[in-house]
């Protein structure tokens, strides 16, 4: 299979333009999945691809869509932000946003997010919680949350993203790319080898029976059953469940019922539904929700947050009933030449690294000495473009530091320490 994905993607890009424009998006992904080490691959073929995409709306949207998420693998946030921003409105989900006014937050206090979560889940068996895909801080905001919510006895962690190949993550105990398309991304791996270690089970609940039409419904549907068989098997567990985007909705939204509300209708259980991905940062002011644009004028945070006011928590007009909390993530600048969300998980703290030269359009990365596997996941990784001593954001431990070109070819490596 290997040998037959080049061949494949050559006939792709020798191809008609209505063949490319088919197939473009696919055919990056099996070429990514052939050698997932070499994260810069597909961004290059990406690149070489933009000028054939021409201006239909879909595939500006999965080419958009695409280069936001591999740029999110690599670790370039403004990319990541600037490129799902670009997505073709026509494909972005309509939602009526009204326009503040100045006694929308009154009587709101700011209070931690994590903190609150974690006081509203102890009496919950579900919590759901979202992420946007391009975000990596999503992921480090769930990472925080694992060990104060096994304390309160959630002993699974369900994930969308978790492939269905085997089982075989609970017992490595760390994930490789194999796991999931998603999990390739270093703080998704990192939220999985957290919650390993803490002694969560991982489960996975995507649909994977065929379909041919209706799609988005049987997806929905059949992600709530796979949840619900957790309960079959055991009636008194408690599940931090961990989704993309909409699906943790609990009402129907433009005529469509998403996972979590036939997981409600199924199991009878109602879950504490957490949004993240409104209240967040873009690359321009332009696209930013209103709420969050006011919030931010009127509170400089520094970690997530919640509004509060007495025992109710803040949530848009827009999206009341639909979820339960609503969490404003900071803006972030760049620190050490590094995302500044990397501050959120403490843990982590800027390692230089010196290299024999100055490296343009290479990839740093840094895998756990041990984690033999050889699809193991980078704890962090970075693009080179001449910095004389670059920076990662590393726990403690050892590591396998190595340079890749864009062929995937590793052209240094050195040990950490």
């Amino acid at each position: 299979m290997k040998r037959l994905i080049p061949l494949l993607l050559s006939a792709f890009l020798c191809g008609s333009a209505a063949a490319q424009t088919r197939d473009f998006s696919s055919a990056v992904s099996m070429q990514f999945l052939a050698a997932p080490s070499n994260y810069l691959k597909p961004l290059d073929t990406l690149r070489l691809l933009a000028p054939s995409i021409g201006n239909d709306p879909w595939q500006r949207y999965l080419f958009c869509n695409d280069m936001a998420t591999y740029s999110s693998f690599v670790g370039d946030y403004h990319a990541a932000l600037r490129y799902y921003d670009s997505l073709p409105v026509l494909q972005q989900q309509p939602r009526p946003v009204p326009v503040p006014s100045p006694g929308d937050f009154d009587g709101y206090q700011t209070a931690g997010a994590r903190q609150t979560i974690v006081r509203m889940a102890a009496s919950r068996q579900v919590t759901m919680i979202n992420e946007s895909h391009h975000l990596p801080y999503h992921r480090l905001f769930t990472k925080s949350l694992l060990q104060d919510l096994y304390n309160a006895g959630y002993r699974y962690l369900a994930l969308e993203a978790l492939a269905g190949l085997d089982d075989s993550i609970n017992t490595r105990r760390y994930p490789t790319s194999q796991d999931g398309y998603y999990i390739v991304e270093p703080l998704f791996a990192d939220m999985l080898r957290t919650a390993l270690t803490i002694g969560y089970q991982l489960v996975r609940y995507e649909d994977d029976v065929p379909c041919t039409k209706n799609c988005r419904a049987q997806r929905e549907l059949n992600q709530a059953k796979n949840l619900y068989k957790i309960f079959r098997q055991d009636p008194a567990a408690k599940v931090l469940v961990h989704a993309g985007y909409s699906h943790i909705l609990e009402k129907e939204r433009e005529g469509l019922q998403r996972m979590a509300g036939h997981f409600r209708t199924l199991s009878g259980i109602d879950p504490l539904t957490v949004n993240q991905n409104i209240m967040n940062e873009k690359s321009e002011a332009a696209y930013e929700d209103k709420y969050f644009i006011a919030f931010s004028e009127a509170h400089a945070i520094s970690e997530p947050v919640v509004l509060v006011k007495d025992a109710n928590v803040w949530v848009s007009p827009a999206d009341k009933g639909f979820f339960d909390i609503q969490v404003f993530h900071p803006r972030f600048k760049t620190v050490h030449g590094r995302p500044g969300y990397y501050a959120l998980d403490r843990t982590r703290k800027p390692v230089s690294v010196t290299l024999r030269r100055d490296y343009n359009d290479m990839l740093l990365q840094a895998f756990a000495a041990e984690e033999g596997h050889a699809n193991a996941v980078p704890v962090d990784q970075m693009v080179l473009n001449g910095q004389h001593k670059p920076s990662l954001m590393l726990p403690p431990g050892e590591y396998r530091i190595v340079v890749r070109d864009v062929t995937g070819k590793v052209v240094e490596e050195i040990k950490l320490p």
